[in-house]
């Protein structure tokens, strides 16, 4: 993954975030569906690129997911490809720094709180630790819409993302 692919990825909210929001905003209940659940990340799009590298800059397909629990907390992990270096995995300790850079530019993880506001249109998230370690933004408001089980944090015109909310399997269907 190119430094610029990266950046896109750590930066995740950071690129599609619309402006910053302090602790008085207000959360409101949603009417139909909730942001509560885990969400599959199926697309990173930049509606301005010219071509498939550019349009989708995270490539395809995308390995990642994104949970809000009940308690007001949010967690994102991601990966670009399944595996980037197989001949180190659980050895990570012992890989050298090229190696170690191209696992970090490959993926990315934070974790915080949220609220969002459903009448608005517009989730906070407030980052309490991420890796790789992004440019020190701790809060960042993003548009959010929800079409049944699609989620676009994001807007239209914007890089942005979407997600496909994670259904819990049958005990049939498990087995």
């Amino acid at each position: 993954m190119d430094l610029r692919a990266a950046r896109a990825l750590t930066g995740l909210l950071a690129i599609v975030a619309c402006g910053r929001t302090g602790s008085s905003a207000e959360s409101t209940t949603p009417r139909g569906p909730s942001l509560v659940g885990t969400w599959r990340a199926a697309d990173y799009i930049n509606p301005d690129g010219t071509d498939s590298a550019t349009r989708y800059p995270l490539g395809r397909p995308l390995h990642g997911y994104l949970v809000y629990d009940t308690t007001g907390h949010i967690f994102f992990q991601m990966v670009r490809g399944l595996v980037v270096a197989p001949e180190i995995r659980g050895k990570w300790h012992q890989a050298d720094s090229a190696t170690l850079t191209a696992l970090l530019s490959g993926a990315a993880a934070y974790f915080g709180t949220y609220q969002a506001d459903y009448a608005g249109g517009r989730v906070v998230h407030r980052i309490e630790g991420e890796v790789p370690p992004n440019s020190g933004t701790t809060e960042i408001a993003t548009p959010f819409h929800l079409r049944g089980d699609s989620l676009q944090l994001g807007r239209d015109s914007s890089v942005h993302w979407i997600f496909i909310r994670v259904r819990a399997r049958s005990a049939s269907s498990s087995r």
